[in-house]
């Protein structure tokens, strides 16, 4: 996807139709992708769940609402204070509507019998009838709030690695790698592509076996890891229902179709086979499954794919209150800003027997520090 994004690119048309293309962008790339953009000669028109990189780019948004379309000038975060102030202007003009029709009704109804007022009461029937009728704002869904169930408490350290080497043929990605994560830590982990971010994650969760080195997980420490190759784990002959009430402590099926709910499976959606679903479908089941059962290490590579503004806003808001511990790469800004508290740094060249450089402050601080929001692009 990204050799065809760059292909796009070079031929420069008049027109970019973009659909979802910061899924399979890291982050350094999406900020430059972003600044490219910026100066793009062609129009754009896009589908992105990214509130920044909407902000950035657009200068309208095109809305799908009751199968019409409906444009609003200026930015996301422009759209969003349009879009409150014109559905509070047609909720004020549907009731003020409403009303009128009430009481031209029940003139009609009072005196309809009446000979002397027949003819009014006629009247007032047929003016309802050329009334342009104003639509009641539709009702949105109400942000679902879900807590997810605490894991159980581990031990202090919860995982190290020690003088791990780790590489793909003749390809060394690390060669004597240290690293250490204590409970409760929030760690984001960050570099360019080749610096061995998702080889970590993997090494960390026990996807690749240690070559040579150390890995001791800690006491009590149960580890939960999610990447696109998540969703090979899943039953394609279960429902969706079915899926999310499989698991070690199963729950009533209200709860399991709230937290269904809060990843976009509502209504007919949860009896739905696994087997039918799209890769973005089955990629937020994965991530319901996970979190409605959470294990109290989260290994999470680009847990935000496929995600809409809502759910992404719900996924940050619930993981705050999770105690556990948590280790993370996200080229999603919101995700990475209001989780982040610590971050390591990977080198940018393969083979480098350099160890993560931590930097102990929030995801905020370190663009602060450092100056740049693309990691690794700093001296």
């Amino acid at each position: 996807m990204r050799a065809h994004l760059a292909r796009l690119l070079v031929m420069e048309p008049d027109l970019l139709l973009l659909d979802e293309p910061t899924n399979h962008l890291d982050l350094e790339s999406l900020v430059w992708f972003q600044e490219y953009l910026q100066n793009y000669p062609g129009a754009i028109l896009m589908i992105s769940h990214d509130r920044e990189f909407l902000n950035a780019l657009v200068g309208s948004i095109v809305e799908i609402a009751n199968a019409k379309l409906v444009r609003y000038r200026g930015n996301w975060d422009s759209y969003i204070e349009q879009k409150a102030a014109r559905e509070e202007q047609q909720l004020a003009a549907y009731k003020n509507q409403q009303k009128e029709i009430a009481s031209l009704q029940l003139f009609a109804d009072r005196f309809r019998a009446k000979a002397s007022k027949a003819s009014q009461a006629q009247s007032k029937l047929k003016q309802i009838d050329r009334m342009e009728k104003i639509a009641a704002p539709t009702a949105h869904a109400k942000t679902i709030k879900f807590r997810f169930p605490q894991p159980p408490r581990s031990g202090l350290r919860v995982i190290t690695l020690k003088d791990v080497r780790h590489a793909y043929d003749r390809l060394v990605v690390y060669e004597s790698l240290n690293f250490e994560a204590e409970r409760g830590q929030r760690t984001v982990l960050v570099g360019p592509n080749g610096a061995g971010k998702s080889t970590l994650l993997k090494l960390l969760a026990a996807v690749l076996s240690v070559q040579k080195g150390e890995r001791v997980i800690g006491h009590n420490v149960r580890v939960g890891y999610f990447s696109q190759h998540r969703v090979e784990m899943l039953n394609v002959r279960q429902t969706v229902l079915e899926s999310v009430l499989d698991v070690t402590d199963p729950v009533s099926e209200q709860t399991a179709r709230t937290v269904l709910g809060s990843f976009l499976f509502r209504g007919d959606d949860v009896f739905k086979t696994v087997g039918v679903l799209s890769g973005g479908e089955k990629s937020r089941l994965a991530m319901a499954r996970m979190l409605y059962n959470p294990p109290n290490f989260l290994v999470l590579d680009e847990p935000t794919n496929h995600l809409d503004l809502a759910t992404k806003e719900m996924l940050v808001e619930a993981l705050k209150e999770f105690e556990g511990t948590m280790i993370f790469v996200s080229h999603d800004r919101m995700f990475l800003r209001g989780l982040g508290s610590r971050v390591l740094e990977l080198g940018g060249e393969s083979g480098t027997s350099r160890d993560p450089f931590v930097y102990p402050g929030s995801y905020v601080e370190y663009v602060v520090k450092t100056g740049h929001e693309a990691p690794g692009t700093h001296s």
